[in-house]
């Protein structure tokens, strides 16, 4: 049981976490900046993972590869849709990152 939850326990999950939580509750209140929302971004994508390999170990790969596609579908327009209707039930926000072109 233990070794499951040790990744949770690690000075950088820890930090991590501690970092999401000042700037999601503060630093993007103050700031409004792209700074602040990449910081969200990097630390989430940091810990989410890690997180549901704590909880689901035999699919460490599965849950790897999964938090990656739904964050880029999160971070995409297709899911306005979903978010419009998330919406209806309670507020959630997000901001669409822009889609570079392949050139």
């Amino acid at each position: 049981m233990y070794d499951r939850l040790k990744n949770l326990l690690s000075p950088l999950f820890i930090f991590c976490l501690s970092l999401l939580i000042l700037n999601d509750f503060f630093l993007k209140a103050m700031f409004h900046n792209t700074l602040a929302g990449k910081l969200s971004d990097f630390c989430g994508l940091f810990i989410f993972p890690i997180f549901w390999s704590a909880v689901f170990p035999k699919h460490k790969s599965g849950v790897f590869i999964a938090s990656a596609a739904l964050f880029v579908y999160w971070k995409s327009e297709y899911a306005s849709a979903l978010i419009e209707l998330v919406n209806t039930v309670f507020k959630i926000h997000r901001t669409v990152d822009p889609i570079l072109p392949v050139i």
